[in-house]
């Protein structure tokens, strides 16, 4: 990583200004003014609830020497040097590729309601596949395919995001995707990100709590397609949103479309068919048609596989070696995940079980009509209810298991500072007094007596929790993971 030079600072700010440092130099930049001292120059930023110039004093306190501010608001300080310049982002991002390097060559960026934690990625593993070196920013980890650590946010904050692109690139990734939500769309969190791919897979109710109306929040959606470095936009056509994100692609970008089954469409299927183990169809692109079988479950993966798909398909010159990488994808962790039994015997008699995120009730029923459609047996489903979180939903989500699975457990999840026998007393709460399920309050033991009370025809959806890995009770998290449970249930069958 290169130093900054004050020289190089005022360079990049395009002043005419001459300071007192023009021999120093800087080891690292920042927006958030409690990471300042005297080696880092604060970059004051807008933010949601205040804005990076009402904390100068605070940078001034920890030692910091200089700060790059928005010249519009006129700004002076006692004690530090502003440059003031017409954007501070854009001269952050400059001095950022000085120092670390440029971003990955093709970046992809995804936005929509559900979805965009899988397109990402199937994504990164189908780009993978056709010989680019693929990372991820988003839900599932951040960094190269195959080094993700943690992520803390969908979409980092502008520096992060910035700083983590250079990273992968010094790295050798030359694709990325990443999750566009609408918080960091409407944020400016992706100022200067140059992706040349978005992609719209669809929107419904949500985060109105910030955005206040449907309206607001597809405009924070649509922002996407109207930045300037946007090529190619991939929209759903399945979604009637779609065409109002278009409304902004530029004309020279290249529009690409996708469905589960609509002709118009780029990208569609025919003859679906749904296994237990996953997927058959006839796909349907640009070059003509292509069976394929998908180890995916559920009708929205076969939407989200596609999306993937024609994301890529201007990138890739094999396009048999793309639309084959398809059967290989692996299913996004904790979201309609098959538990892999490869490790036990091979006794034939076991279900097939599945972990999902779902906890709410649109996403319990989707979760269980999909498995419907795979299932040739039943579907069990095995849930529970958070803890210190919205009680009206309790009884809503025990009525849509009781609607959509054959059988339903209802147990414990994250119960939190409550009692977590008081949790299923709400659910149970208004259920009709003739519907038949089970209570066992010890998730561990209602998981293991689903699994060996299905049979090899059934399948077990185990609801709630998805990739998390542990228990909040009162609140310290406990080793928790419905996948290593799944296959202690698994070597009893």
């Amino acid at each position: 990583m290169e130093n900054l030079t004050h020289a190089q600072l005022l360079s990049f700010s395009a002043v005419k200004q001459v300071g007192s440092r023009t021999d120093c130099f800087y080891t690292h930049l920042e927006t958030d003014s409690r990471k300042i001292d005297a080696s880092g120059v604060f970059f004051a930023l807008p933010g949601v609830t205040s804005h990076g110039w009402d904390y100068l004093d605070k940078v001034a306190s920890l030692g910091g020497r200089v700060a790059v501010v928005p010249r519009h608001l006129n700004l002076s300080h006692p004690v530090l040097e502003l440059i003031h310049v017409e954007e501070p982002a854009s001269v952050l991002i400059k001095c950022l590729y000085y120092m670390v390097g440029l971003p990955p060559k093709h970046l992809v960026a995804v936005t929509g309601t559900n979805g965009k934690s899988s397109i990402c990625f199937y994504l990164t593993q189908m780009a993978q596949a056709t010989g680019f070196v693929s990372g991820l920013i988003g839900t599932f980890g951040v960094g190269p395919l195959d080094q993700l650590q943690e992520a803390k946010q969908t979409t980092p904050d502008l520096l992060s995001m910035h700083q983590l692109l250079s990273k992968m690139a010094g790295q050798g990734v030359d694709f990325v995707a990443f999750e566009a939500s609408s918080h960091a769309l409407d944020q400016g969190r992706l100022y200067g990100v140059p992706f040349q791919t978005a992609v719209f897979s669809n929107l419904s109710r949500d985060h109105l709590d910030y955005h206040g109306t449907m309206e607001a929040y597809a405009l924070a959606k649509r922002r996407l397609f109207s930045f300037p470095t946007v090529e190619q936009a991939v929209l759903c056509l399945d979604d009637p949103q779609a065409f109002f994100m278009a409304e902004v692609v530029r004309d020279k970008a290249n529009t690409l479309y996708y469905s589960e089954s609509n002709e118009k469409a780029d990208f569609y299927v025919t003859d679906l068919q749904f296994h237990s183990a996953g997927c058959e169809f006839t796909l349907c692109h640009p070059q003509g048609k292509t069976s394929v079988i998908l180890p995916l479950l559920g009708r929205f993966n076969v939407q989200n596989a596609l999306a993937a798909l024609a994301s890529l398909w201007s990138f890739s010159t094999n396009k048999a070696l793309l639309i084959s990488a398809l059967k290989e994808l692996k299913g996004a962790p904790g979201r309609m995940e098959k538990v892999s039994a490869e490790s036990l015997s091979s006794a034939s008699n076991r279900p097939t079980v599945v972990v999902d995120y779902a906890h709410t009730p649109d996403a319990l029923k989707v979760a269980l009509e999909a498995l419907k459609e795979h299932s040739s047996g039943r579907v069990i489903c095995v849930f529970g209810c958070g803890g210190d979180r919205d009680r009206g939903k309790r009884p809503i989500m025990l009525s849509t298991a009781l609607q959509y699975a054959d059988d339903v457990w209802l147990t414990s999840d994250n119960p939190r500072t409550e009692d977590p026998e008081r949790i299923i007393r709400d659910a149970v709460e208004g259920v009709s007094e003739h519907a038949f399920f089970q209570v066992e309050v010890d998730r561990r033991v209602a998981i293991v007596r689903a699994i060996t009370s299905a049979s090899d025809q059934d399948i077990v959806l185990i609801a709630g929790k998805g990739h998390e890995t542990y228990q909040d009770i009162q609140g310290v998290k406990h080793h928790f993971d419905d996948k290593e449970e799944a296959l202690r249930g698994l070597a009893l069958c």
